[in-house]
């Protein structure tokens, strides 16, 4: 449904070069007669597994979430990221609408999920754009723009789903997904620029954490806490996220229930079908712990573009 953003500055460094790059430079501390610190792997064997395995990916993730990005630089990636990204669209001569009622459907119903996010504070606004394409897609980008095609609207079939779709983008901001990258070039910078004194350890620590990050650049992981949130926020407000499963259901089936053949690291997304399955699961659990026998679909709100918050129907 929603993909993570790159950023459209690309690094120049590949995982082969950084590793020759990391190596020399260790190297060079290792002179002999002129060692300044121990070189951290006396095994070439060792040195490979902490460059392309051995530690934890979680370990990796804390580290990388530890990186602070302030507000003002997200939100002049964003505006690159999205602007290019509508720049392409309207190329291709798709329409990419920012009024009409389908757009201010779509912001009502934004600011009624907005306040479930941990972190709304950090985005003033969230601009919400409409693509006029029968493709059903949602993105979100970094500093607080939204943007649905049309087809999402129609796959959706009601406001509870469309809500919990809603969520979904909103808990990418809220938790900082489209950020990785950005916050990986930080790390890296001061890895390879040594501004806090260089020591090898640390050096290859770094590396090593890098080098991971970039033979597994998507993480499928982001998709499925997104997920979550955007059944738990819909249930919260009323709405019965199993409708937001069957999106999924739908999507699968569009897709001829066919997997692709593709390694995990190399997936954005879960598999549509176990995205409808964790949902589903998601939504027994809420209804032992809060049930609600009175949950809201809103098929008309959807099809007359008003929002429950207006009129039940």
């Amino acid at each position: 449904m929603s993909n993570i953003v790159r950023s459209s500055r690309r690094l120049p460094l590949t995982p082969v070069w950084s590793f020759a790059a990391l190596t020399f430079l260790a190297l060079q501390t290792t002179v002999t007669g002129q060692q300044r610190q121990p070189f951290p792997f006396s095994d070439p064997q060792q040195m490979f597994e902490q460059f392309f395995g051995g530690a934890a990916p979680a370990e990796d993730r804390e580290r990388i979430d530890k990186i602070i990005i302030a507000p003002r630089r997200e939100a002049q990636i964003g505006e690159t990221a999205s602007s290019l990204y509508i720049q392409e669209l309207r190329r291709r001569r798709v329409k990419v609408l920012t009024r009409g009622k389908d757009v201010e459907y779509l912001r009502k119903l934004v600011a009624l999920v907005r306040p479930k996010m941990e972190n709304a504070s950090r985005y003033k606004k969230i601009q919400v754009y409409l693509v006029d394409s029968k493709e059903p897609d949602a993105r979100s980008f970094p500093g607080g723009t939204l943007i649905f095609y049309r087809g999402m609207l129609d796959v959706a079939r009601n406001e509870a789903a469309l809500v919990g779709i809603i969520g979904h983008e909103l808990s990418h901001l809220d938790h900082g997904h489209q950020l990785y990258d950005a916050k990986r070039a930080k790390l890296m910078q001061s890895t390879f620029s040594g501004g806090d004194g260089f020591s090898p350890e640390q050096f290859f620590r770094n590396g090593a954490m890098l080098m991971r990050s970039f033979s597994k650049p998507f993480r499928p992981e982001d998709e499925s806490v997104a997920d979550n949130n955007g059944a738990v926020w819909a249930y919260e407000l009323g709405y019965d996220p199993r409708e937001m499963a069957k999106v999924f259901l739908r999507m699968n089936e569009r897709n001829r229930g066919g997997k692709a053949n593709l390694p995990t690291f190399m997936r954005t997304h879960p598999f549509n079908l176990d995205r409808y399955r964790a949902v589903l699961e998601r939504f027994k659990q809420l209804q032992a712990a809060k049930p609600n026998d009175d949950l809201y679909l809103g098929t008309e709100n959807l099809v007359n573009r008003i929002p429950r918050s207006e009129k039940k129907f």
